[in-house]
């Protein structure tokens, strides 16, 4: 978490399980290991040594001022030298930086989607638009290559983290939202027609009702192509001419890739996500 950005509050949620509770509470072991040393060097330093130095000294003034007297006092404090050395530890290196759309915190947590330790927000949006730029912005490498082999394979390395970062995000709101998105089918995200029926039946909207049939079919499409590309090296097959009829006349041939429908399917898909996480939103805000 980057000081001075987010909110100003004490109050801290946990970016994996959702735990709010004073920001005090949220300590490793090791840096509670560590805090407790450097206090107990404070107190030893600040505390506990001066005060047995100046018994010391104490003592040596009494022996001093009874010296030849019929009464001699004499003491003498013996110890060995104490050292109280620090525990140094490393953070454990965190593995993607987030800057929350909804209060600006900054941090950095394990894995990819997280919740924002001062708003509790959920980072999937944000994750998800990035994923999708960097999808986007590969296929302007086709601008500078010239080689059709390595052309259709930047199309289809988009296509199928298009379809990747979609199915990533679907994970984070099954966890985040049992209720809504069910734990069956296992690849939900990856499933448009069984996603469509998970939202219809828990908020009474379909995702053709969301984004359009048009645009379902289109996004229902791409899906399906991206997984004979992913399956059976892009030609067409049987499950395929099922799923699209339409395109049965392609049975046995390789799907040609375009970049325009490969771009068109990012910005499609990108606001589809974008529609479901605004929709769960006020549909979770309702409960509340």
């Amino acid at each position: 978490m980057k000081f001075g950005t987010g909110l100003p509050t004490p109050i801290c949620h946990c970016p994996y399980c959702g735990y709010t509770g004073d920001h005090n509470e949220f300590c490793t072991t090791a840096q509670i290991k560590y805090a407790e040393e450097v206090a107990l060097k404070a107190i030893w330093q600040q505390m506990i040594e001066p005060t047995l130095k100046e018994i010391e000294i104490n003592l040596k003034q009494l022996e001093k001022a009874t010296s030849g007297g019929f009464i001699q006092i004499r003491g003498r404090i013996e110890s060995s030298p104490i050292t109280l050395p620090l525990t140094y530890f490393q953070e454990k290196e965190v593995e993607t930086y987030v800057t929350c759309d909804n209060c600006g915190a900054e941090f950095a947590v394990f894995g990819v989607f997280a919740n924002c330790p001062d708003c509790g927000k959920l980072n999937a949006s944000v994750i998800f638009k990035k994923s999708i730029e960097v999808c986007r912005n590969r296929l302007r490498l086709l601008n500078s290559i010239e080689d059709k082999a390595l052309q259709e394979a930047i199309l289809k390395d988009a296509l199928s983290d298009g379809v990747a970062a979609f199915d990533a995000l679907g994970k984070a709101l099954r966890l985040r939202y049992p209720t809504i998105f069910p734990q069956r089918p296992k690849n939900l995200f990856q499933n448009l027609n069984a996603l469509s029926n998970a939202l219809l039946k828990s908020i009474g909207k379909s995702l053709s009702d969301i984004i359009g049939d048009g645009n379902f079919a289109f996004l229902f499409k791409m899906f399906q192509i991206r997984h004979i590309y992913e399956h059976n090296m892009g030609v067409v097959d049987d499950d395929f001419v099922n799923r699209l009829p339409d395109l049965r006349y392609l049975k046995g041939r390789k799907y040609p890739l375009e970049r325009t429908e490969i771009e068109n399917f990012l910005i499609l898909l990108l606001g589809a996500g974008n529609c479901i996480l605004a929709i769960v939103d006020i549909q979770n805000n309702l409960k509340w």
